[in-house]
């Protein structure tokens, strides 16, 4: 019997984390603009449900990729910061990218996840700023004011909160980092 679970490994999760989701929440409310702004799109899109879901998973995965450099930018700031403090993280964080491990030390795989985590806050942070862009659009086309302000705090709110994060998870990776580069202990039974 097969494995529902196995279609959910790292190299399948990983995109949809970074790429799918941020896109989807960056262009849900500009998509939602351009079928109010366009009758002719909203009857096409109605007309042509297989294709209008090819051409939103494409606007997505490109959204997805922006939103993705995008935070990748901030990461950089991130490490900057945290070379300013410091003065190591980035001489680590190239030591740790030179090193070859014989040994897989479980730290590794706390640090690929931690990293997946970074990068979904940061495309989230900055979908949601794009969110609020399209929120402004709907509130020109007529969304009452009053649901337009109220889901554009939530969506600021949710990009403050996942760059704070985002902040702290970047601190750990730091640390983690240092730490892998430490002698590593292999126990035998």
């Amino acid at each position: 019997m097969p494995n529902f679970f196995s279609a959910f490994t790292s190299e399948v999760f990983r995109p949809i984390a970074t790429l799918i989701i941020p896109g989807a929440i960056g262009i849900s409310t500009w998509f939602v603009a351009l079928l109010w702004s366009f009758a002719n799109l909203k009857s096409l899109v109605a007309e042509n449900h297989t294709e209008t879901g090819f051409v939103l998973l494409l606007a997505m995965i490109f959204a997805g990729l922006m939103f993705e450099d995008a935070g990748s930018h901030w990461e950089s700031w991130l490490d900057s910061r945290a070379d300013k403090k410091n003065k190591v993280h980035i001489r680590q964080w190239h030591e740790y990218l030179r090193t070859a491990f014989k040994a897989d030390p479980i730290g590794r795989r706390y640090l690929r996840t931690l990293v997946l985590k970074l990068k979904f806050e940061l495309g989230v942070a900055f979908s949601m700023l794009s969110a609020v862009l399209g929120l402004v659009w709907l509130a020109y086309l007529g969304l009452p004011s009053k649901i337009a302000f109220i889901s554009g705090c939530v969506c600021a709110g949710f990009a403050a909160w996942c760059l704070l994060e985002a902040c702290q998870t970047h601190n750990v990776l730091g640390a983690i980092r240092a730490e892998l580069l430490k002698e590593i202990r292999i126990i035998g039974s």
